[in-house]
């Protein structure tokens, strides 16, 4: 007899790729990637929000020892004999056939927290899924659906359910949405559950921004590449692709064979969009850049590389930390610290730091240190020129933006890299740059708040070297445009 496990993840995944939901079943675990330290710091963050509004919403938490799976489950069971008002991070299981066949599946969920209250003229335990986000998405629903189910597979009766979004000053929920169970809906996803694990083979590649967090993401890249997949290509809509389709270009050499003329006959596709997909389409078969233009003579001026790295306060997006350094990576950095007026800092690194009290000073300092020379300030894609406009003070503004350089964008108009993304990280470490320390903004923030409460200058650098080697890769990406044989270009 055969047995499926179906957890609410599951149905997560489901809604959002096919594929990695038959290959967490049928595929070689071994080709697995490691979880990334980007993922792992979401799942951190998360569980730090979700035990944040725990804290705040329980009037008392016991802990209680659990080890296993099983054990999970068994303790959960006796806590609802045991009528508690609550339970956190409650263990639900359930085995029950779901089709014709002898298969019987395994249903597993870990609910956030399950409260126990009288409704329809009985007692029950109702579940309560908590996120970060302020927004619901379509899979919140059916995630919750399924704990539905399974209480009423448990104890007899379909109970009400919660989402719980975001979370204020003192750690309370921001939006509390009431759950309204849709038991066809959930019906049919797992219908296409059962349907996709019958499978023969995996479900189609769709590669999107979402695939750099599955465990299968390297998998599917080189299957990808193998097929000549026209996900591959940089920046194209999913539209555009199915009428690539549509009109018998299924991969990355007959977009290659086809003429410029042929291609911009196809809906979407425009002369500069055929040129650009024919070129994305020639590097990535032959593993090599190829040049469309020649770099333009203002973006071989020796300047200065810049970037910031943002928060919100009061509403508002400003700056805490700033970065700038000279073609050969010797950088300066301004950030936002517990001070009164301006001061210098060396950490242990050697890397220099103006702590200065607020962003508006931080725009001051960057502006002054710019003075020296009406050289170009180099950045990659607009938001740094947009925060520019923003949140600086207006003589900062009219100083800086006649000399802001969007190398994100010159990148783009000459050279095509056989790449299916165009951010810094991604450009600059297959260019050959050793990206030093954490690769996540997010990380750099946390351990950026983390000095703040602390003083702790280690976490400081931390948070510092992520912002130097984001200007020292923009600078290596600039030396590497400049210096390119000129023969490569057109």
């Amino acid at each position: 007899m055969s047995r499926f496990t179906i957890t609410a993840q599951t149905l997560r995944d489901l809604l959002t790729c096919e594929r990695r939901v038959w290959l967490d079943v049928h595929g070689d675990p071994t080709l697995r990637d490691e979880t990334s330290p980007e993922t792992l710091w979401l799942y951190a963050m998360g569980n730090q929000h979700e035990q944040r509004v725990q804290e705040a919403t329980a009037a008392e938490i016991r802990p209680v020892a659990i080890s296993s799976w099983d054990e999970g489950v068994t303790a959960t069971r006796d806590l609802m004999r045991q009528e508690v008002p609550g339970i956190i991070g409650a263990f639900l299981e359930y085995s029950i056939p779901l089709d014709l066949t002898d298969r019987i599946y395994i249903l597993h969920a870990r609910v956030d927290r399950l409260v126990r209250l009288a409704y329809q003229g009985k007692i029950v335990y109702a579940p309560v899924e908590i996120k970060q986000r302020s927004k619901p998405e379509e899979a919140d629903w059916v995630q919750l659906d399924f704990y539905v189910w399974l209480l009423d597979l448990i104890q007899g009766t379909p109970p009400p359910a919660w989402l719980w979004l975001g979370a204020n000053a003192l750690g309370q929920p921001r939006t509390r949405l009431e759950h309204e169970y849709d038991e066809s809906r959930l019906l049919d996803t797992l219908k296409r559950v059962m349907s996709v694990l019958d499978a023969v083979s995996a479900p189609p590649i769709h590669l999107e921004d979402h695939c750099k967090h599955c465990l299968w993401y390297s998998f599917c890249q080189t299957a990808a590449r193998q097929e000549g997949h026209l996900d591959l290509l940089y920046n194209i809509p999913h539209a555009t692709r199915d009428n690539l389709r549509f009109a018998g270009v299924n991969t990355l050499a007959d977009v290659l064979a086809a003429p410029v003329e042929s291609l911009t006959a196809i809906k979407g596709i425009k002369k500069k969009t055929a040129q650009k997909i024919r070129a994305n389409a020639q590097a990535l078969l032959n593993g090599q850049p190829v040049w469309q233009n020649t770099l333009p003579d203002d973006c071989r001026q020796p300047g200065w590389m810049f970037d910031l790295e943002t928060c919100e306060v009061n509403g508002k997006t400003v700056p805490w930390c700033m970065g700038w350094c000279d073609i050969e990576g010797n950088t300066h950095i301004a950030l936002v610290g517990l001070v009164q007026l301006p001061e210098r800092l060396t950490l242990a690194d050697g890397q220099r730091v103006i702590l200065v009290p607020d962003s508006d000073t931080a725009w001051d300092t960057f502006a002054e240190a710019m003075s020296s020379s009406d050289r170009p300030v180099y950045h990659w894609s607009g938001y740094d020129a947009a925060l520019l406009r923003g949140s600086a003070p207006g003589y900062v503004v009219n100083q800086l933006i006649p000399r802001m350089h969007d190398l994100n964008a010159t990148l783009k108009q000459v050279v095509s890299l056989p790449l299916k993304s165009t951010s810094i990280k991604v450009v600059s470490t297959h260019l050959g740059f050793e990206w030093p320390g954490q690769r996540d903004y997010r990380a750099a923030y946390v351990d950026y708040r983390y000095w703040l409460d602390s003083g702790d200058l280690t976490t400081l650098a931390r948070a510092c070297t992520y912002q130097r080697a984001d200007v020292q890769s923009l600078a290596f990406v600039w030396r590497w445009l400049v210096t390119h044989p000129p023969e490569s270009q057109p």
